[in-house]
């Protein structure tokens, strides 16, 4: 069973979170990283990130990826 959020489109499976469901369906960047202890977090967040939908590494987050022309969300927390 699966239930549609309006307005997006994005489908939610049985046991899966909203948050789940929003990471597959909606375009984001994923930023590379780089575990540090010195730094808050433990965690370096790098320049470099990739489109979720093509896989395309670009050097700054913008709002469509060059690549594939997605749009993307600005950022969806962990």
């Amino acid at each position: 069973m699966s239930i549609q959020l309006k307005k997006k489109g994005i489908k939610v499976k049985k046991g899966q979170s909203a948050l789940e469901a929003l990471r597959e369906g909606v375009p984001h960047w994923i930023h590379h990283t780089v575990k540090n202890e010195h730094y808050v977090g433990g965690v370096v967040y790098l320049p470099q990130c990739d489109c979720s939908e093509c896989g395309y590494t670009s050097n700054q987050e913008k709002d469509t990826c060059p690549h594939c022309g997605a749009r993307m969300v600005r950022q969806l927390s962990k």
